[in-house]
């Protein structure tokens, strides 16, 4: 038998509004567009998708957002939640609902070709199988054995077996075993309803994913009952990458899931909007109305740009030509940009090793000369056609492994470079991305830093990165347009013989993966004459 019951769950407490609220996500529109894009995905490739949901989410889902739901259900209504912490109960109380064979999608999954048949019969049916670490699972755990009076028989037992517990993730769940989830839903309730009275002993939002994602695992073991899962790779659960990486979508990725901090960090969630914009704009442009109408600013980076724009003569950065080229006539408002009072505010906080003359006069360097581009830099006006052909570009380059090295590439013209003595593009992601490893180990000190500007067609007007000095050299090379064979070329001249000589994969991947960022952030496109 083969799954044809999909089925998604949404609920939303009656003190909670999705259009201030942002219920788990980086700010409230990308709740709204995560929602958007994971159903009509699941719409275009399997057709019937039943919602359950209380009323409150219904109405937002169904009649505002108008999502092609078959059916909506609101069953929801009846349920207890007898903590807000509890995300997870609503999804237990679905599974509980159903009468046949199912696969629940959760609403930040993203599906981009359909499951195997043979993964649609299983018995039972997991993303993957997670590992804890002291990240997530073991912390929680030993509160769980301190503080709760009661253990389902396979959880108590799982818990004294003196090995790292493992646990199903559960952005998508199901099976066709239905005796199973009879027992596994019946067991859920009982494991948290037992327990009320010690919620408030333990962190309530972690305990989430022990009555539905450890719970699972260890009923399934517990019974003997193998789980197919989409992921073979077990994963410890601080373990997750690529899983957020649109860039990929769909000819080296079809299934993304923006859990935990995936969809907490705003540039991740950006790659999701626009995902959105390209395959379904109209119900990007509904969403982002829905905002306006409301007179709700949008996120930080903001989706609509209200530039006055005049024409003004031919004007070239860097490289390409325009024949149709805007001055922006909008001044930069300081007090209403958030990334500019990031910055602000970082530059408040001068560390101890740090000489305070050094830091406030490069400070001030960098930051005049990013108001003088936003204030005065003449820009392209189709900037939001530009970020629709954005979408194509990493695919358009990368799809195809045997022709990589022959594709033109170029710098963009609303790319700009400003250097510093200070890594400020650093040090501002650093306070705005979350869940990038990378940026927790950055520390302050003199050197020599490039900060990449992109101007955007966004409230804030402009992205900010950190590039590193490879990085930078390259888009030198990129004033004109090469093709990626001839950027490996001319930028074996930056490095020393013997490193070409005997490191030449190393290198070539290194370049090749500069590359590949620089086109992500906009900051390289594909060259068309």
């Amino acid at each position: 038998m083969i799954i044809k019951n999909f089925i998604q769950t949404l609920y939303i407490e009656r003190n909670k509004n999705p259009f201030f609220d942002s219920l788990g996500w980086a700010s409230p529109e990308y709740h709204l567009m995560g929602w958007a894009l994971s159903c009509l995905q699941l719409h275009k490739l399997y057709g019937t998708i039943t919602l359950y949901a209380n009323s409150k989410a219904a109405y937002l889902l169904r009649d505002t957002l108008q999502l092609p739901y078959s059916e909506v259900n609101v069953e929801l209504d009846k349920l207890n939640l007898v903590h807000p912490n509890l995300w997870a109960l609503p999804k237990i109380h679905t599974y509980s609902l159903q009468k046949k064979p199912f696969l629940h999608v959760d609403g930040d999954v993203f599906l981009f070709k359909p499951f195997s048949p043979d993964f649609l019969e299983g018995d039972l049916i997991a993303q993957n199988i997670e590992i804890a670490t002291e990240y997530y699972y073991t912390q929680t755990q030993k509160e769980l054995m301190s503080h709760f009076s009661f253990f389902p028989v396979c959880v108590k037992k799982d818990f004294e077996s003196g090995i790292p517990i493992q646990a199903t993730n559960a952005g998508i769940l199901g099976g066709i075993n239905m005796s199973f989830f009879f027992d596994y839903v019946a067991t859920a309730f009982e494991y948290v309803y037992k327990n009320v009275d010690n919620l408030k002993k333990v962190n309530v939002e972690r305990f989430n994913v022990f009555f539905e994602q450890h719970l699972f695992y260890a009923l399934a073991k517990e019974k003997g009952l193998s789980i197919n899962v989409l992921i073979n790779e077990i994963v410890n659960d601080n373990g997750y990458k690529y899983l957020g990486d649109f860039h990929d979508i769909p000819f080296k990725r079809s299934y993304l899931h923006l859990l935990g901090h995936f969809k907490r960090d705003e540039m991740t969630c950006i790659q999701m909007a626009a995902k959105l914009r390209e395959l379904y704009p109209d119900y990007y442009e509904r969403i982002t109305v829905l905002f306006r109408k409301k007179n709700i600013q949008l996120s930080p980076c903001g989706f609509i740009n209200h530039l006055y724009l005049e024409k003004c003569p031919n004007f070239s950065y860097g490289g390409g030509s325009s024949n149709e080229i805007f001055i922006s006539k909008k001044p930069c408002n300081e007090s209403k940009n958030t990334h500019l009072q990031r910055l602000i505010l970082i530059s408040q906080k001068c560390p101890l090793d740090i000489d305070e003359d050094l830091f406030k006069n490069d400070f001030d360097k960098f930051y005049n000369q990013l108001k003088f581009f936003l204030k005065n830099k003449n820009f392209y006006a189709n900037l939001k056609e530009r970020d629709l052909s954005a979408q194509h570009w990493y695919r358009c380059l990368f799809s195809d492994p045997s022709d990589i090295f022959n594709q033109v590439v170029i710098r963009c013209n609303e790319a700009i470079i400003i250097e510093s003595s200070l890594d400020w593009g650093g040090l501002f992601n650093k306070n705005y991305r979350v869940g990038a490893e990378y940026y927790s180990d950055i520390q302050t000190k003199e050197s020599r830093f490039f900060n990449l500007l992109i101007k955007e067609a966004t409230d804030n007007g402009f992205s900010l990165y950190d590039i590193n000095e490879i990085d930078n050299e390259i888009l030198l090379f990129l004033s004109e347009p090469l093709s990626i064979k001839e950027v490996l070329i001319k930028m074996k001249e930056k490095f020393e013989n013997d490193v070409i000589l005997n490191y030449y994969a190393i290198y070539e991947n290194l370049i090749l993966s500069s590359i590949m960022q620089l086109v992500i952030k906009k900051a390289v496109k594909p060259f068309s004459e």
